[in-house]
């Protein structure tokens, strides 16, 4: 796939490469091969963000449409994209431009378009603005308005005391972990960043694995989709970044009493007009549907349910209701809103990641980063309420220590002062203790270290809990012997909710009965009365999920306002066993010992379809829970049903570039790896996120144990390459600890810190090493590597075929004059049979014995390099199937 100026390569994963000739090129070739993926889905965005997503999805989605209108989404994305400096427009401009290419042709032949019959269908164009619109309208329900709403609705019904009771302090739709090890900690020596957003999965899901590359940038990262760049995860050549929800105050609620005077609707104090437009949104049938918009003082008001929107519109003459308008502390046009997308693909120090975030408007993330120099930051990306209600941004604070964020409260008081929704500590005190045991446990923390506290399963708080609510006697009086032997089996549960387990399935049976026994406690009647709001805010504001999600917080402080939380934990066990014993009598017992289920097969994991029309994707088995570092979230009361889950997984290496990982939940196979994303995804699996494009390599003869013949050099003078082994070491350590080899970056190591190098290469799938053989004694050390893995790929324009080499010959005292010549005619041989169009090498700009012998090879200079640890030389020859040369290239890449 290519353009005018890009072109698109794909790893074995199916994961994008786009390189281009310029930034500007570069996003219109991550728009083309956006659409060119995923054409339906940014077809639902889009229309989400123009408030006309009921015409594509169903009438169901009209009241997300509305909000989407009385928000202004669109309005505001055209303020944000006019406001913004020229360089940015144009970046935004060729992204929409990029998706406009491709979307018409990858729209008929999309599997959704074709089952739903749509083909006839034409996508609307995308405007410069319209990735700033989908971005915006994405985050409507991210930020603190679903909390807040839910704190007043309580605060309303039941006072003040009970918005604590009330309180889950748990991210309702989006929160993550990310987590910056210190150089000092990090086995690389260098900072590591882990990091995986929870989401709701909507189809391949929220973020896009991208590789991008051009003239002076090469990055890697997660896309949100629909918006160009890596704004939330990336990593460049020597700085990497990685966010999580902030939990966040981002806007205010304002309550206004209006009247009708005059037929005109009219704030009461004031006596000033409430703006009303009345807008035909599109649906689903032939007919649109009328729905009012308002605004008060240049704020939106929220659009009310259906019955609401009737009381405003038919409001009497003098009579008087109360109306919501949402407050936002952004500048009406910030210039800066969205130049991260752009400015963070040329960042080279934490600083510049730091800096390329000003300006950011939403949502407000805490944002880690950190560059292959050590340097280490933390800071509030985002525009913010503070305690005082006024616009507010954080100050930046280094992070020389293992610093997790889990969308826990800061212990910083006035930095937690306008945080709101918190997830409980659990999640970041298990991830410390992990990571911290770990470092006092080998002196290091390894990437092995961070995905396994990613992929750890116990639910930390709740072994606790349930010891102290079912230990000792019922307050109802005797257990029966069933009874007794299920408490004793839910106490001896050791907090582990692993796929594998069947003490988790009932302990979460067990939890969903404490929490429908909370539910139907008098108490919270007045919060069973209509909310006045659309049925979209419903998992925010509706009681059943919000008792669910507040069990640690009813446990903890019911008893304050009157609630029996031990009661109510031994009801829900009286309740557990009659449930079991009436559906034995109705099943009856398993035959043949078969074995209950396990969490895996109650907990599985599949991405929503937005269309009832659309085949289901299949499931796949997965442990944790809302709390667990695996944050597989469930709500307590709804049922096994997995919602929010890790919709990526990735570990940045700031030592080096090939050594980042990462994965997504992607149901859809686009590689030739024979297994989707998510299927590696459930199996807790990363791959490895590299700007790949396909590499030339030497041929090997199958079960040559790795070993390349290279033929007779001369009469009765054979030659072979042998993969480094450690019986190599000792030869290897005296030709590298030789001053003449000085520029081989080894003079002064230990024979163990050079054995060392070489096992990294042994596990490399992108560098290896070989022994030069010549009649069985060692010669020389060949080493090759495919450019786009390594940090000289990031220094010119990397073409298919290309293989880079490094060749140390031992010295002139045990080797024959000639060898250079013939050995270099017979490893072009190899390269050619391995399919390599062209060498690459970067000698050290001061071996010039090094320059002048490639330059008699036939290979051309091209310009100097900034390598770590040197200033390189780049060098280039190109060879023709046979490995004889050919004109060698003069565009030095």
């Amino acid at each position: 796939m290519d353009g005018s100026r890009w072109r698109v390569f794909r790893d074995p994963a199916g994961v994008p490469h786009v390189q281009a000739e310029d930034i500007e090129a570069l996003a219109e070739g991550h728009g083309a091969v956006t659409a060119h993926d995923r054409p339906w889905h940014l077809e639902v965005l889009r229309c989400r963000a123009e408030a006309r997503s009921a015409a594509l999805l169903g009438d169901e989605h009209l009241d997300a449409d509305h909000l989407s209108a009385a928000m202004r989404v669109e309005e505001t994305a055209r303020r944000w994209w006019a406001a913004a400096p020229a360089e940015d427009r144009a970046f935004m401009a060729a992204y929409s431009r990029g998706v406009n290419q491709a979307l018409a042709g990858a729209w008929e032949s999309a599997e959704e378009v074709r089952t739903l019959g749509l083909e006839h269908r034409t996508p609307r164009m995308w405007e410069p603005w319209t990735p700033a619109a989908v971005h915006i309208d994405t985050h409507l329900l991210t930020g603190s308005l679903p909390e807040q709403l839910w704190r007043r609705r309580v605060r309303d019904a039941l006072g003040e005391a009970w918005v604590r009771v009330l309180d889950a302090e748990a991210p309702r739709s989006a929160g993550s972990n990310a987590w910056l090890v210190p150089g000092h900690l990090s086995v690389s020596g260098a900072p590591l960043i882990a990091a995986d957003p929870h989401r709701i999965v909507e189809e391949s899901g929220p973020y896009q694995p991208v590789c991008l590359s051009a003239p002076g940038l090469r990055v890697r990262g997660m896309a949100l989709l629909g918006l160009p760049g890596v704004p939330h995860f990336g990593r460049t050549e020597s700085a990497a970044w990685a966010i999580t929800a902030a939990m966040i105050t981002t806007e205010r609620l304002r309550e206004i009493t209006v009247t009708r005077r005059g037929g005109e609707l009219i704030e009461f104090a004031s006596g000033s007009a409430v703006a009303e437009t009345q807008v035909k949104l599109a649906s689903s049938a032939q007919r649109p549907s009328r729905r009012w918009l308002r605004t008060f003082d240049g704020l939106p008001v929220l659009p009310g349910d259906e019955r609401f929107e009737a009381r405003v519109a038919d409001l009497p003459e003098g009579a008087r209701m109360v109306l919501t308008l949402v407050c936002s502390p952004h500048p009406a046009e910030p210039p800066r809103a969205l130049h991260s997308c752009r400015g963070l693909l040329t960042a080279t120090t934490a600083e510049e990641v730091v800096e390329a975030f000003d300006g950011w408007v939403l949502p407000a993330n805490d944002l880690v980063a950190a560059d292959r120099h050590g340097r280490c930051l933390n800071t509030v990306a985002g525009i913010y309420v503070d305690a005082q209600g006024a616009a507010a941004t954080a100050s930046t604070k280094e992070a020389d220590t293992l610093t997790v964020r889990a969308n826990q409260r800061p212990e910083d008081p006035v930095d937690s002062s306008y945080r709101l929704g918190c997830a409980p500590p659990h999640r970041a005190r298990r991830a410390e203790h992990l990571l911290s045991e770990a470092a006092g446990r080998q002196g290091r923390i390894t990437h092995d270290d961070l995905i396994a506290a990613q992929l750890d399963t116990r639910l930390e708080a709740w072994p606790g809990l349930v010891a102290r609510l079912l230990t000792g006697d019922s307050p109802d009086g005797p257990m029966d012997a069933g009874t007794q032997e299920m408490r004793n089996q839910l106490l001896s549960w050791d907090g582990s909710m692993d796929a594998g387990s069947r003490d988790a399935v009932l302990f979460v049976r067990w939890r969903d009965a404490l929490a429908r026994q909370f539910l139907h406690d008098p108490a919270l009647d007045p919060l069973r009365a209509a909310s006045g709001l659309p049925a979209l805010w419903a998992p925010f504001i509706e009681l059943q999920p919000r008792v669910g999600l507040a069990l640690e917080s009813l446990i903890e402080h019911g008893a304050a306002v009157g609630l029996d939380p031990a009661g109510a934990a031994h009801r829900a066990l009286r309740e557990l066993v009659v449930q079991e014993a009436v559906e034995t009598a109705t099943r009856g017992r398993p035959e043949n010992g078969a074995a209950s289920p396990t969490w895996g097969e109650r907990h599985s994991f599949q991405p929503l379809r937005v269309h009832p029309g659309l085949t289901p994707f299949p499931s796949v088995a997965v442990g944790g829970d809302t709390d667990c570092l695996l944050a597989a979230g469930t709500i307590p009361g709804c049922g096994s049903a997995c919602l929010r889950v890790p919709a990526a997984r990735l570990v940045w290496d700031l030592s080096d570039p090939a050594a980042s990982l990462w994965i997504t939940p992607d149901p859809v196979d686009r590689g030739r790896l024979g297994s989707s994303p998510m299927q590696r995804w459930a199996r807790g699996e990363l791959d490895q996120a590299l700007p790949w494009v396909p590499a030339g390599g030497l041929a090997s003869t199958a079960g040559s144990g790795g070993v390349i013949d290279l033929g007779d050099l001369a009469p009765s003078t054979h030659a072979r390459l042998c993969p480094v082994r450690r019986a190599h070491l000792p030869v290897i350590h005296e030709w590298v600890s030789a001053a003449r080899a000085r520029f081989w970056g080894m003079n002064g190591l230990s024979i163990e810190q050079v054995g060392a190098v070489y096992e990294l290469l042994d596990s490399s799938l992108t560098h290896f090493a070989w022994i030069v053989e010549i009649d069985g004694e060692p010669a020389g050390i060949f080493q090759t590597y495919e450019p786009h893995a390594d940090p000289a790929g990031a220094a010119y324009r990397v073409e298919p075929g290309d293989l880079g080499i490094h060749l140390l010959l031992a010295p002139a005292s045990v080797r024959s004059p000639w060898l250079t010549p013939v050995l270099g005619a017979a490893l072009m041989r190899a390269v050619a049979a391995g399919g390599t169009r062209r060498l690459v090498a970067e000698p050290d700009t001061g071996n010039t014995k090094a320059i002048k012998r490639m330059e008699s090879m036939g290979f051309v200079l091209g310009p100097e390099i900034t390598l770590p640890g040197k200033t390189g030389r780049l060098a280039f020859r190109t060879v023709d199937s046979s490995g004889a040369s050919v004109q060698p290239s003069r565009r030095g890449g």
